[in-house]
């Protein structure tokens, strides 16, 4: 008759517990919410875009007024030289990287820049990862602490005037080799980050195409390269220039809502296959936050389903979280469970893309 007793006291105290210490996380979270809101502020550094900054500052702001977002946009290739420079002469101004992974991968992580997230994953939405992919956080460095993905989908594998082409042209990498396309592709620069070097990777490591690929299509066809997104897409728009590889999908998705006669192109159509990347949507913490409190508060918000709606909508890209609405996304940039893709935002990859750019080196003008 004793044993009910205790196997009753047993859960009590078990329930006691699990209360105290769910209390006590509340407790510590509204305390960290508190220092926050003295903080003031929490400085971000997130992609090129009106749309991703909005969604970066105005839905955060409305739920804590008391904590600034001082938000820049800045392109991949441009951040490691600034920030390490910052460091270098002791100056920690900012508290939060929302960039692509090749940018902290290999521009940032190699000199130490950046810090383990984990001690800033402790608010009520971050500790919570049953809702995520796998019911676990995705980090695309290998030691699974520097660089957290919130959203991998399928790269297009370029943009194109449909008023001077036809989707149905092309439906293999090999068709961009024929005569008719010479002098009408342009192709961001791809020994920089980005999207050019995230599918010359591609094509580096796929066996169909190859080295033999690249250096086919960079000295027969007369590829325009430029360093700048936007100018790559207003040659798109204008048509001096039908094709362009690898600008900037979040500023492609703001042309094409501007109604320009731009559109991405369909990677399901390639013979090639096709492969998935996180864009700009990976965060890591660089070294000293300046605002550690406020920090923490932000990433949570970030992370949340209201935050990762917000992000999913202004990328037009499906995150990682399952529980956000999908209906926005076009079916084709949905990776499908069961098909192999190139993963091109993990870091065995980003490792690899040293390589792409020796190699490419010998191909394209210096």
């Amino acid at each position: 008759m004793k044993r009910p007793l205790l196997s009753l006291a047993f859960v009590t105290l078990s329930v006691c517990c699990v209360l105290g210490t769910a209390g006590s996380q509340q407790t510590e979270w509204a305390q960290i919410v508190e220092a926050a809101k003295r903080e003031g502020a929490v400085v971000v550094v997130g992609p090129q875009g009106s749309e991703t900054r909005d969604a970066l500052t105005l839905g955060f702001q409305r739920k804590y007024p008391e904590i600034k977002v001082e938000h820049s946009g800045s392109a991949g290739a441009q951040l490691p030289p600034r920030l390490l420079a910052e460091q270098k002469s002791e100056r920690f101004a900012v508290d939060l990287l929302v960039q692509g992974t090749t940018t902290v991968i290999n521009g940032l992580m190699p000199a130490r820049a950046v810090i383990p997230l984990q001690p800033y994953l402790v608010g009520p939405n971050t500790r919570d990862t049953s809702v995520w992919l796998n019911k676990k956080f995705s980090f695309a460095d290998e030691a699974g602490q520097y660089n957290l993905a919130m959203s991998v989908y399928i790269l297009p594998p370029f943009v194109y005037n449909p008023t001077l082409i036809s989707a149905n042209e092309i439906n293999s990498w090999k068709d961009l080799l024929a005569p008719k396309w010479k002098g009408k592709i342009a192709n961001r620069d791809p020994r920089l980050a980005g999207g050019g070097l995230a599918i010359a990777t591609f094509w580096y490591a796929n066996p169909k195409l190859g080295k033999d690929y690249i250096q086919k299509l960079f000295t027969t066809q007369d590829i325009a390269l430029s360093r700048d997104d936007r100018q790559l897409l207003d040659f798109v728009g204008q048509g001096k220039y039908p094709i362009a590889i690898g600008p900037s999908e979040v500023l492609a998705k703001e042309f094409i809502a501007k109604g320009l006669p731009v559109r991405q192109f369909n990677p399901e159509a390639m013979q090639e296959g096709a492969l998935t990347t996180a864009g700009n949507g990976a965060i890591s913490v660089p070294r000293n936050p300046p605002h550690p409190n406020a920090l923490k508060v932000y990433i949570d918000y970030l992370l949340s389903k209201q935050g990762q709606t917000e992000w999913s909508k202004a990328i037009g890209f499906a995150t990682l979280r399952q529980d956000v609405p999908r209906d926005h996304v076009a079916e084709h940039l949905i990776p499908k469970e069961g098909v192999q893709y190139l993963d091109s935002h993990l870091e065995r990859y980003v490792n690899l893309r040293n390589e792409v750019v020796a190699f490419l080196n010998t191909v394209l003008p210096r």
